[in-house]
């Protein structure tokens, strides 16, 4: 699906007016902001869930802002030259033998 995802965002980013204008600190605050609506996300969840006065969301919120995280940090990796799949999957088996787990990507 990653593949699919950079291969997608690249199609797009060809079609996004004043993308050549883009660099590698725009993508690292691009990645930044998206991560805070995350967060935003889930605080307004979590006022539902805690019977908290203010402004509520639904998991569907939150299912959208992951959505653009992941989005946003391939557009930085891309940016980057980084293949992505394959730093998730080293950095997820580096951390199954860090803990000795027998679970690997």
């Amino acid at each position: 699906m990653l593949h699919e995802l950079r291969t997608a965002n690249i199609l797009r980013q060809d079609e996004w007016p004043g993308d050549e204008n883009t660099d590698t600190a725009f993508r690292a605050l691009e990645v930044a902001g998206e991560a805070g609506e995350l967060a935003e996300a889930v605080k307004k969840y979590l006022r539902a869930e805690k019977a908290i006065a203010g402004k509520i969301g639904k998991l569907e919120d939150i299912a959208d802002e992951m959505g653009d995280v992941i989005i946003s940090i391939d557009l930085l990796a891309n940016h980057l030259g980084i293949d992505l799949e394959a730093a998730v999957r080293c950095k997820f088996n580096k951390t199954s033998a860090k803990y000795d787990f027998e679970t690997v990507l």
